[in-house]
This record gives structure tokens, sequence and C-alpha cells, in this order.
């Protein structure tokens, strides 16, 4: 079965590097195959698996067992120390991860490192005991995490030839979908206390159900993620650097250090256009993700368990981010990506309001395809768009710098949904939904394409070129 297609993405002719930053030599294969092309995002299923677990019901279901009805102000401060750690490990570990002189590749050891020791902190996360214990877990998770995803993402801009990265990023767009869904079921399922009596043969109470549920999630996931590591380690094959483009490695990291927060991001305005917009939108996109089980608890099924509504909910939001994707894809052909993205933030939005009018859950279950058509046509999109746009050479740099949108927002919607939660209900953060979407489909209208940013060189340099041709000595 082929992933939903997305667009072809044209790496940007970059600047050219500084004299620091190394790339390797060798030319991207011609061709690579449907397996290898796979194998390039399959860490994605496991990455996606986990996350959509924890944010969309074990981290609120957690902390409410902690925290009670306080729940909204303790998922602030954990979405505060969350974003963080997340932004400054991200800023550090691409452009090290670019200098990096292992033999196996560049990206190779912070994929290595950063799943495997992930393990630790995810035990301790099922295991923990208090609030400062499950806070210190899901940092830790953020750091190790963080410390892969970037290198690991930049497989794709590395090791893939241009007229095949639209299939590629499918590929990814495919294990994403395939980890949201398996995510939304496993926590639906086995944060519901009826199942895991079931499955135990033990009558517990319920929130001793639910916590021995977490402990089956974080094993599953824990599992999940060795498993694609070996598979990802034993299928991809880098080109390390050059041995005469090699640094010592306190050089390597002094020099990375310094590069971490000189984002250059004047020399590419319109990548930095495209990070702010996806910053915003994703604010917007993760304020419904993470607040579902809470909104779910307090406007659909009050008094009730909300762990299966969730899930479907979340299951329908999924399906209609799969008609989403494979639709978004032609028409960014036909179309371009701007017009997608503003019709598919203009869906998600409208589903948002939808979602704060309504008391019923059927009602909810059909805005949900609504609200995953938007979503998914915006991701079919989104990575795409931001490949076009990433200078060579420092691709895990610029992808660290583009994740940055991606993973700050998780966090960051924890503070401010939390505190908002808190103080008018958990509709009230769904109210704020339409409007960052709305915000960030204005700030894409400023996006150039790859072939528009041509074009406007193009007839900026051709009064000059006439000049010089009309000016020159015959």
């Amino acid at each position: 079965m082929m992933p939903p297609s997305r667009d072809e993405a044209v790496p940007a002719d970059a600047a050219a590097l500084s004299p620091h930053v190394p790339a390797p030599d060798a030319p991207h294969p011609t061709e690579l195959g449907a397996a290898q092309l796979s194998l390039l995002s399959v860490l994605q299923l496991p990455i996606t698996l986990f996350w959509s677990a924890v944010l969309s019901q074990v981290l609120a279901e957690r902390v409410e067992f902690f925290a009670g009805d306080k729940k909204g102000l303790y998922l602030a401060v954990i979405g505060a120390v969350g974003a963080v750690a997340s932004t400054l490990i991200q800023l550090l570990i691409g452009p090290l991860s670019d200098r990096t002189t292992h033999p196996r590749g560049r990206r190779y050891p912070f994929v290595l490192w950063g799943v495997a020791l992930n393990t630790i902190p995810i035990m301790l996360f099922a295991f923990s005991g208090s609030f400062a214990q499950l806070m210190l877990a899901f940092v830790l998770i953020q750091l190790l995490l963080n410390v892969a995803s970037g290198p690991f993402q930049a497989y794709i801009p590395d090791l893939v030839p241009p007229h095949q990265q639209g299939r590629a990023s499918g590929w990814l767009g495919f294990w994403t979908l395939g980890g949201q869904i398996l995510g939304l079921i496993v926590s639906g399922f086995l944060l519901a206390p009826p199942i895991i009596n079931a499955i135990s043969g033990r009558k517990m109470p319920d929130a001793e159900a639910r916590s021995l549920g977490v402990v089956f999630i974080c094993v599953l996931c824990a599992a999940a993620l060795l498993t694609c590591l070996v598979i990802t380690l034993r299928g991809v094959r880098e080109v390390p650097l050059p041995v005469s483009r090699r640094l010592a490695w306190p050089e390597a990291v002094r020099q990375s250090a310094r590069d971490a927060f000189d984002w250059q991001l004047r020399a590419h305005r319109d990548f930095a256009r495209l990070l702010v917009s996806r910053f915003v939108i994703n604010m917007g996109i993760y304020s419904g993700i993470e607040f579902l089980r809470y909104y779910v608890q307090e406007a659909l099924t009050p008094g009730r368990d909300p762990s299966l509504p969730t899930m479907y909910i979340g299951l329908a939001v999924t399906v209609g981010g799969i008609g989403g994707t494979f639709v978004a894809g032609s028409l960014a052909d036909s179309r371009g990506k701007r017009p997608v993205i503003y019709v598919s933030c203009g869906l998600a939005a409208l589903a948002a309001i939808g979602f704060c009018l309504t008391s019923s859950l059927t009602v909810a279950l059909a805005i949900g395809v609504v609200f995953g058509i938007g979503y998914g046509a915006f991701c079919a999109v989104d990575w795409a768009f931001a490949t076009n746009l990433m200078p060579r050479g420092r691709e895990a740099k610029f992808m660290a710098i583009f994740h940055i949108a991606f993973t700050v927002p998780q966090v960051l919607v924890l503070t401010v949904g939390g505190v908002l939660g808190h103080a008018l209900g958990y509709r009230t953060v769904f109210w704020t939904i339409p409007f960052y979407l709305a915000v960030g489909a204005a700030l894409m209208s400023r996006v150039r394409e790859r072939h528009e940013i041509e074009r406007d060189e193009t007839e900026r340099d051709a009064p000059l070129d006439l000049a010089n041709n009309q000016t020159s000595p015959v």
C-alpha cells in the first residue's frame, strides 16, 4: 500500500555554506525504492504513537490523578518547563549533528542514544509516585526524544534525491498517521477501567486501574521505539563526513553552541515566515488535541469516564485527516500550497467553533471528521513546503529550527490552555483555536513557494541585465 502522496519538494538553492558547517561530498543517489524510502521514516511511527497517546490522554489523566481540581494549573507548570527544555536541546543538537564525525554518519549517534536512553524516563513516567517525579520524567523525555528527532528528520533532505522528496515526505506522513491512530486506540482502551480489569483479571478501583493502564501504555511505547530503532539503524546507510572536513569534538561543540542561536533567518525570509505561521497554527491544533480529554469530560460526558469517547473523537479526526491528506496533495499541485493551507485552516476553525457550541457526542464525532480534513490537508503540504525552502548542507540545523514550531506549541499550549481552562473552563480553550488558525493562515500569505522566489529574482534582475547590455561598448 502506497502512502499518501505529498508535493514534490525541491530543495532551495542555498547561500554558500559557512566555512564552519561541513557537508558530505557524496551526491544523492539517483533513485530509492519504496522500501528504502519507508525505512528512512519508520521511526516516526513509534514516536508519534507515544506522543499521540501521551498528549491526547495519558498526560492529562496523570496530572489529574496527582492534582485533582488544580489539573489545569499543574499542566501549565509542566508545559512551561517542557517548552524551555525542548527548545534549547533542539537548537543545540541540530548544528552539532551537522558537524558530527561518527563513522556511521552524522545522525547515527543522536538517533541511537536519543531513542535508546529515552526508554528510561518513559518507565519513570509510568511509575511516577508524585507530580514532581512525573514532571521530571516528562522533561527528560522531551530532552532525549528531541535529541533524536531533529537528526532523524534530516535523513530525508540528506539522503533522498530532490525528485523523490515528495514521496519520502508521503511516507513520513503515512507513519505519522499510523502512529496517531495506534496512540489514540491504545490510550483509549488502556485507560478505560473495565478493559484494564478484564485484562488483569482483577477488580480494581478506577484510579488504580488507570495507573496500571499507564504502565501498559509506556511499556508498549518503549518496546515499539526500540524495535523501530533497530530497523532504522540496520536499514539506513548515511554518508559520513569526509576526513578533511572533520573537526575535533571540543571544537565541533564550541562551533555548534555558537551556531545554535545564529539562525540566519534574514537570509531565508520565506522560511522564517513559514516557521512563524506554522508555530501559530500548531498552537491551535494542539490546543484541541491536548485538552480534548478535559473538554469531553466537561462538555460531553460529565460524570462519566471520558477515555473511550475521547478515543472516538480522536479517531474521527484521524479518519478526516486521511481524506484531507489525499485531497490536499493533488490540489496543491494544481492550485499551490498557500490556497490549500487557507482552506484547511478555515475548515478546522469552523469545526472548532462547532465543538464549542455542542454538547452532543454524536455531533462532536461528525465535527471531528471536518476538523480532521482541515488538519490533514495542512499537514499534507506543511512539511514539503519547509523542505523546499531549506538550505542544503545545514538540513539538521534548519530542521531543528522548523521542528521548534512543532514541539514548542505542544508544550506551550499546556501552559496557556491550562491557566485558561482552570479559570474559565475547557470549552474556552477550544474558543482559542479559531483565533490561532486565522492568525497563522494570514501570516502564510507572505510565504513564497520556490518557483515564486525564482520568478521574483528573475524579474528583479531583468532590468539590470537590460541596462548592462545597453551600456556595454560595441
